[in-house]
């Protein structure tokens, strides 16, 4: 009992200690997280970056899945869309953050916004605008795929992270997103990996080492493991927001505070 105190009043301390660091150290910096194709554990790095990095989390996704609706935000109970609106207010004010208890500021995401969204420039403009007026970090939750918004959330992109599932139909994605991204600052995290490294796909692993030595961009060190219970959780807030882990949470929030420290340097 004794050491799940301690291993829960470390877990917090170190989520509050990157939570006041990064509030300073990427103030004005923008993270986009990007996936050349739907499944790779996106939208989950998303939100608990956004969590642990105390930066407003802005989806532009549309599809059901979308990161606001993971966290229990339900944009039919609402009058308005605070992404739609701030896409046609003419007098450029960001968008309306919202705010909740256990889940990052966000700008919540909109079955509308696919055919509303803009130009890759246009958009890449919006979000260095808003993210300038709003005066924080900025985490941009993505369409997968390279559709005109996440192109210009890349472009506006002080980082991008792009969750890595180690399979070949998934590598072949990788691989062509790699040559459309060329020159982008951009981290590739190995997900959904085996909880021993020594189970690890060796040709596939080896392909993502090769492919980034290729583009000339960085793999994490931190790999983030097959967290098998998410699918199954029905509660929709931050598993790095909580104050007290079980062994699966802890060993997410362990990933994920580690993957914190590696975007706040790459990123800052």
């Amino acid at each position: 009992m004794a050491v799940a105190m301690l291993d829960h009043e470390r877990l917090t301390a170190t989520v509050r200690a990157l939570r006041e660091q990064a509030a300073t150290q990427l103030q004005g910096k923008i993270i986009t997280v990007l996936s050349p194709k739907g499944g790779q554990g996106k939208s989950t790095l998303a939100k608990e970056l956004a969590w642990i990095l105390n930066g407003v989390l802005v989806d532009l996704d549309w599809d059901g899945g979308r990161v606001s609706r993971l966290l229990g935000y339900l944009a039919d109970r609402y009058r308005t869309a605070p992404l739609l609106d701030a896409l046609f207010d003419e007098r450029g004010r960001p968008p309306r953050v919202y705010r909740s208890r256990n889940r990052p500021d966000m700008v919540p995401g909109h079955r509308d916004f696919e055919p509303n969204q803009p130009e890759p420039d246009a958009m890449a403009d919006l979000l260095i605008a808003w993210n300038r007026a709003l005066g924080r970090s900025m985490v941009v939750d993505t369409h997968p795929g390279g559709s005109r918004s996440t192109l210009g959330a890349a472009q506006a992109a002080d980082l991008v992270v792009m969750p890595v599932i180690l399979g070949t139909g998934e590598l072949d994605a990788v691989e062509d997103a790699l040559t459309e991204l060329a020159g982008f600052n951009l981290l590739l995290v190995p997900n959904h990996t085996p909880a021993n490294p020594q189970h690890l796909p060796r040709h596939e692993s080896s392909r993502l080492l090769a492919l980034a030595e290729q583009h000339d961009v960085r793999v994490a060190d931190t790999f983030v493991r097959h967290h098998g219970w998410m699918t199954r959780r029905k509660v929709r807030t931050v598993i790095s927001a909580q104050a007290r882990h079980g062994k699966n949470s802890a060993a997410l929030t362990h990933n994920m505070t580690a993957l914190a420290r590696e975007v706040l340097t790459h990123a800052a």
